[in-house]
């Protein structure tokens, strides 16, 4: 390569760095500009922002023990809750218990009623049948008294005698 064209590159080179530098100034001036409007817009920003920081932080200082005393009554309230639920089982269960040996007893006193009204209705029936058998003997006792009646008036009344094959089938049809 000769002098001259190596004077050209190196110029060339220059030029080339002396127009990205330039661009690079372009850059920096119009960062220069958007940097200022963005700190017009931060504080413009900050002070519309520094009132509801103060607020929140204001509302975390009065409020922090109660939320944490809350939190910490949420935690007894959950406690409690379940030693109810866990007590409220346990009855619940006893009751099923008592529900159960109430429902055998009964059972059983249904039984024993049962069979008392059953051993009743048995004894009001023969106590109805022996009363029968007592009134209904006198009445056929004069009821045969009155047949013999009957017959020896028929006889006495007729002046003669029954044979007796008659005498026998009235005997038997009195027994």
């Amino acid at each position: 390569m000769s002098e001259e064209t190596f004077r050209w590159v190196i110029a060339g080179g220059v030029g080339i760095a002396s127009l990205c530098i330039l661009v690079m100034a372009a850059v920096l001036i119009a960062l220069y500009k958007i940097v200022g409007r963005l700190e017009v817009r931060m504080d413009d920003l900050s002070s519309r922002v520094t009132p509801v920081i103060d607020n929140v932080s204001r509302l975390t200082s009065e409020n922090g023990p109660k939320i944490s005393e809350i939190a910490s009554s949420a935690q007894v309230i959950a406690a409690n809750a379940r030693e109810i639920s866990e007590e409220a089982k346990d009855q619940a269960h006893r009751f099923a218990e008592v529900g159960r040996d109430i429902a055998e007893r009964t059972k059983v006193q249904v039984a024993r009623a049962d069979a008392a009204v059953d051993q009743t209705v048995e004894q009001l029936h023969v106590v109805g049948v022996q009363a029968k058998a007592a009134m209904l003997k006198p009445v056929r006792e004069a009821t045969a008294v009155a047949a013999g009646i009957k017959a020896a008036v028929s006889t006495y009344a007729a002046g003669r005698r029954t044979p007796i094959d008659h005498i026998t089938q009235d005997e038997e049809m009195f027994i």
